[in-house]
């Protein structure tokens, strides 16, 4: 009984774990598109963490920002 009970708090654990990790490479990708686009990074950063999936759907969606000639 008590093994079932240990199993079943790592593989609790071991999901936690998977889904932190995923959420942390959403915002560093999110991260690195912005600044490849010209936008700015922390402002999209900020959505990422409420808004993962849709942010970075938003952003493939726009194009890049055009930088003015110097």
């Amino acid at each position: 009984m008590l093994g079932l009970i240990v199993a079943a708090t790592f593989w609790t654990w071991f999901w936690w774990i998977i889904a932190v990790v995923l959420w942390v490479l959403f915002i560093y990708f999110t991260f690195m598109l912005a600044a490849s686009k010209g936008r700015s990074p922390l402002l999209w950063v900020i959505l990422a963490i409420f808004f993962p999936l849709i942010t970075i759907i938003v952003l493939l969606i726009i194009p890049a920002k055009s930088r003015p000639p110097v």
